[in-house]
């Protein structure tokens, strides 16, 4: 990974199952100008039935969701939503990060905290938003406050005296139900680049550093809204915000902005309609590699305005099937195309159940691609242990979730593999305690 972003950890409490803190970390050493995550750039997730593994993968979401919908609290669906997945001992579902900007000698480490909390009014507000900064290679570097709320109020802004004053007068009322982030891209002025002083600066390529962390991530829930992407796109295009035009000219992240445009995508605006063509074609070649008798994937494309309504038609010669009806392996293989496609390219990829319908043999040999060739990052809950013999080559890439929210690490244990580990009960706070004989009696007589 030359120039871009890299996840460093994430930790979450207070959501479904999870009450005390779960860190995820990708990268455990300290960051040097020697700084290489080739071996640190995939981790899988195992644990039991109901032990949290799908809440962490949520919670991603919900970081990403709060940022780029800007209605997001304000909509009854996500209350409802939250009411439900918020653990209901601990009332508050806390969310941070860490991650990397690495642009050549210089290294740029953020740190973004979230807490989401039911307000006086009976509606889960925004009750903390903070980022901050530091930059060097040396582990006892302190952050720096770049921005704080807390409680519908801005704290702190590192801006000069002007800028605050405008920046008070943008978000005033507003940061219980809306990103910090999000409000403060919306109405910056694009030219601050350019005349600004350097603490608006500073401020703006922390903030959009912020947001570009989280358009580089993606996640891939079962229930996930296939029309999500086309929205968020277009809600940004018709704001003020040119966001591709700032990747440009930041942090060259555009390839990877491109890469959004998935195969599984509804709606596709006419003007990415070829290069959605093109994605399409690399998705045929990639699914004759399962299913060699595939003659081609024919996009059927209804015109709506200014885009299209597409829908795929796997062809195989004497017939064709929709893409709906097809079996529920190869659908897997489709969503996992675009999941792939964009963690190759420098993404950010959270995927539940990666394992879910997929043949053990595919599932191997896509992880090791990944790990080979891929040049991003890959996150993924699975019960299947076939993956973990590749895996171990990889650093920090196996983590075990126990129904307890406590995390334990792979760690090498002289020959023992981590199959054998796991499936044994070997590893800490998760034995397999349930024998066969369990079950007499309880399916009936």
């Amino acid at each position: 990974m030359e120039n871009g972003f890299y996840l460093l950890n994430v930790s979450i409490s207070g959501i479904k199952s999870i009450k005390k803190e779960v860190r995820l970390d990708f990268y455990k050493k300290t960051v040097n100008k020697n700084f290489n995550p080739e071996k640190y750039r995939v981790k899988a997730i195992y644990g039991e039935n109901g032990s949290g593994k799908s809440a962490l993968i949520t919670a991603v979401k919900i970081f990403r969701d709060l940022i780029y919908n800007e209605n997001y609290l304000n909509e009854s669906k996500t209350q409802e939503f939250l009411d439900e997945i918020i653990n209901k001992e601990t009332n508050v579902f806390r969310f941070q990060l860490e991650f990397l900007v690495n642009l050549d000698e210089l290294k740029l480490i953020y740190q973004y905290t979230l807490r989401i909390k039911k307000g006086k009014s009976g509606l889960y507000e925004i009750q903390y938003e903070g980022l901050k900064l530091k930059s060097g290679s040396y582990a006892n570097n302190n952050y720096k406050t770049i921005f704080e709320g807390q409680n519908g109020e801005l704290i702190y802004v590192k801006s000069t005296e002007r800028e605050q004053e405008r920046i008070r007068h943008d978000t005033l009322n507003l940061l219980s139900t809306h990103s910090f982030i999000y409000l403060y891209l919306k109405n910056v002025d694009q030219n601050i680049l350019i005349k600004g002083e350097n603490a608006d600066k500073e401020l703006f390529i922390s903030i959009f550093a912020c947001l570009t962390l989280n358009a580089l991530s993606r996640v891939y829930l079962a229930e996930e809204d296939q029309h999500e992407l086309y929205f968020l796109r277009k809600r940004f295009k018709e704001s003020n915000l040119d966001q591709k035009t700032m990747m440009e000219g930041l942090f060259g992240q555009e390839s990877n902005f491109n890469a959004a445009l998935g195969v599984n995508e509804k709606y596709v605006d006419k003007e990415n309609f070829e290069e959605y063509k093109k994605r399409v074609e690399r998705l045929t070649q990639f699914i004759k590699i399962f299913k060699p008798d595939l003659v081609s994937i024919d996009i059927d494309a209804k015109e709506d305005g200014g885009r299209f309504v597409c829908d795929l038609n796997l062809n195989y010669g004497d017939y064709a099937i929709n893409k709906e009806f097809e079996s529920t392996g190869i659908k897997k293989l489709i969503r996992l195309f675009d999941c792939l496609s964009f963690a190759n390219t420098g993404g950010i990829v959270f995927v539940d159940e990666m394992d879910a319908n997929l043949n053990d043999v595919y599932l191997c040999k896509l992880i090791e691609y990944f790990m080979y060739y891929g040049k991003g990052q890959l996150c993924f809950t699975t019960h299947n242990i076939g993956p973990m013999s590749v895996l171990k080559e990889n650093k920090n890439a196996i983590d075990f979730l126990s129904s307890d929210n406590h995390l334990v690490p792979w760690a090498a244990r002289g020959n023992a593999t981590p199959e054998n580990c796991y499936r044994n009960g070997m590893i800490e706070d998760l034995p397999f305690n349930v024998e066969a004989s369990d079950f007499v009696g309880i399916f009936g007589e």
